[in-house]
């Protein structure tokens, strides 16, 4: 058996279950789905069994693979951390930095920072997986992960860089036609921006104001970035996120009519692993702190 090879194999497989197909782990990757499945192929012609029933709807693991999956993941998270170790000795940031974040906030605030540090560091690569799912640092396979809000205590080390705070604005042209709430309350006879599917503490739904119906809203979407683009295009009020709107209301774009009538700030940290961050994943840490800062 080459076992350079078979180590390959098992990665690939170990990513092909955390992400559930192999057209996942081939987007992740940047290469043919046809070169994740001969991956596979190869490694189950290696063990001699079958590690996956596939079919067109699902992909799911044979007991042989769930059996594979039990060791192989524990292996390769192994050789990943010591790899992270070991290039740690060099003080110089280099490598692949894997993050995950939100897409609007990844978008917005991520990728200028990308920018800044590809430019510095001409040995770092960055694969930058923006996605509203809870990526978990300890168990896959990831760098670092930027959340909101409090985190339950999972043993991950975390790094605050800023705060969240609910804003209520709308463009100048919304205000001229409609007239200016004078008061929090207000907001209820006017028009409005927010989620399709509000959750209990996003959006309007922080508000403790009655006549918030979902009638009164005009503009309904799940995306920050779409609900900050109507505002500006003055559908209505909007509430979002002071990493959403800064710049806009900075811009004079949107006006900022009023804060959450509580200080209710939700702390952004940068959550990771390893407790001795690897110099591209503090360097990158360092950069968005002071993104953060000069934001503010």
């Amino acid at each position: 058996m080459d076992f350079a090879r078979y180590a390959t194999h098992l990665e690939t497989f170990v990513e092909v279950t955390r992400l559930g197909s192999f057209a996942a782990a081939a987007r992740r990757r940047g290469v043919a789905v046809s070169s994740i499945v001969r991956r596979i192929d190869a490694l189950e012609a290696d063990l001699q069994t079958r590690l996956f029933v596939r079919s067109t709807r699902a992909l799911t693991l044979t007991d042989a693979g769930e059996r594979l999956l039990v060791r192989a993941r524990d292996v390769i998270d192994r050789l990943i951390d010591v790899r992270s170790e070991i290039g740690a000795l060099d003080e110089t940031p280099g490598g692949v930095l894997r993050l995950s974040c939100l897409p609007t906030f990844g978008r917005l605030h991520v990728l200028p920072v990308v920018a800044q540090l590809l430019e510095t560091w001409p040995g770092l690569a960055i694969e930058l997986d923006l996605t509203e799912r809870l990526s978990d640092p300890a168990t896959e396979r990831c760098d670092a992960a930027i959340r909101i809000g409090a985190q339950p205590d999972s043993g991950l080390i975390a790094t605050r860089i800023g705060a969240q705070r609910w804003i209520v604005c709308a463009s100048p042209d919304y205000l001229d036609r409609h007239g200016r709430p004078a008061h929090l309350e207000d907001v209820a006879r006017h028009r409005r921006i927010g989620k399709a599917r509000e959750l209990p503490g996003l959006g309007w739904s922080r508000l403790p104001i009655t006549g918030l119906e979902d009638k009164a809203r005009v503009f309904r979407c799940d995306e920050f970035e779409a609900q900050r683009l109507a505002a500006r295009a003055g559908l209505g009020l909007a509430m979002l996120p002071n990493w959403v709107v800064g710049d806009d209301i900075a811009g004079g774009h949107l006006i900022h009519l009023f804060d959450e009538p509580k200080d209710a700030a939700e702390p952004i940290h940068i959550l990771r692993a390893l407790p001795d961050a690897p110099p591209k994943l503090r360097v990158f840490i360092a950069a968005m702190r002071e993104h953060f800062v000069l934001l503010h």
